[in-house]
């Protein structure tokens, strides 16, 4: 029977959002005479949740609350809410039938969250074409320009990172850029499938500009090739990382973890990479497979988080990552990549 009372005050919690868009709710705990008895109804009358209030009548106005874990177990199904604390945004890039922007969450000094949110709509009417064009060199001289052997970068966004972020001390990532490639890239039967590159710079937006096209490594100029290869000092280089100098234009080197799965034989799904330039680590980089967001829609593929490899030693102290995470809000309709539990090196 006191199963039964627990399971309609959620019922009735549902209800009311659903009629009135909130009444809420700031309920500490659920209420005594529902909660029963024994360790269960200890756990679900103890402790409270962060969570960030959204309700689907006001889509853009987010609060900061702290709930039960049962309510907020109703609200994450009911509501567009989402696990506090709320994020502040960047500025939204069109892309597909969506956008792309960026998001942060941020308590006290402290990063929480750092990512790319976009609808599911998004990953509907992306370009088809290998590339924007923005970053090409005719390589052979030939006097034409082959958009597969000769351009890279596929369909690029540059994003703003929230100011909330960006001023806090300690912050080294700078900006962001996600970049679309609707035919993948190389090597051959790594990385040549649709997948999306999510890139988040310490290196000044100025600086990645500057890096021109040319004809070395992927069409990179020879002089800026020299300068991305640079070798990072052992102490600097994430673990188990390893520099095979491709370097590329708008971009700087790429150095790859051949102990991720995509390197044995196993197909490449989602992976991380570090950046590289003039002998300093200049971005981080989940890169994902189109078809690995479809899956977790589809319920094939988990919403999950995997462990970034560190240096022995940051460069520059400050707040950085020790995991990333792909996750698929169903509630909300959308998809975040994001990079979390992050430490200061400095401290």
């Amino acid at each position: 029977m006191r199963a039964k009372k627990f399971l309609s005050w959620r019922a009735l919690l549902g209800a009311a959002l659903a009629i009135s868009g909130l009444t809420l709710l700031i309920w500490p705990t659920i209420p005594a005479q529902a909660s029963g008895s024994g360790p269960e109804a200890a756990a679900a009358t103890t402790g409270s949740v962060s969570i960030c209030l959204v309700t689907a009548d006001a889509p853009t106005r987010e609060r900061n609350v702290k709930v039960a874990q049962w309510a907020a177990e109703v609200l994450l199904q009911e509501t567009p809410s989402y696990r506090g604390p709320c994020a502040s945004y960047g500025t939204p890039s069109a892309l597909g039938n969506g956008t792309v922007r960026t998001y942060a969450q941020v308590a006290g000094n402290k990063p929480q969250t750092v990512g790319i949110v976009f609808p599911k709509s998004m990953l509907t009417g992306l370009p088809t074409t290998m590339t924007d064009g923005h970053h090409c060199y005719d390589m052979n001289g030939d006097g034409t320009v082959n958009e597969h052997t000769e351009c890279v970068g596929g369909h690029e966004r540059p994003l703003d990172l929230p100011s909330q972020l960006t001023s806090l001390p300690g912050m080294p990532l700078k900006w962001a850029l996600v970049n679309f490639n609707p035919m993948g890239h190389g090597p051959e039967h790594i990385y040549d499938h649709p997948h999306f590159d999510f890139h988040f710079y310490t290196q000044s937006k100025a600086e990645r500009d500057a890096i021109r096209s040319g004809p070395c490594g992927l069409a990179i100029d020879c002089d800026d090739y020299a300068t991305a290869t640079k070798p990072l000092a052992p102490q600097f280089m994430p673990q188990d990382y390893k520099d095979n100098g491709v370097a590329e234009a708008a971009m700087g080197n790429h150095l790859i973890d051949p102990f991720s799965p995509e390197w044995g034989s196993t197909a490449f799904t989602q992976t991380f990479i570090y950046g590289a330039y003039d002998a300093k680590i200049s971005f981080l980089e989940p890169m994902i497979t189109k078809a690995w967001f479809e899956g977790i829609e589809a319920g094939v593929n988990p919403s999950r988080c995997w462990p970034i490899k560190q240096p022995q030693q940051w460069q520059i102290g400050g707040w950085y990552p020790q995991e990333y995470c792909i996750d698929y809000r169903a509630n909300r309709g959308d998809y975040t990549v994001s990079m979390k539990n992050f430490k200061n090196s400095a401290a």
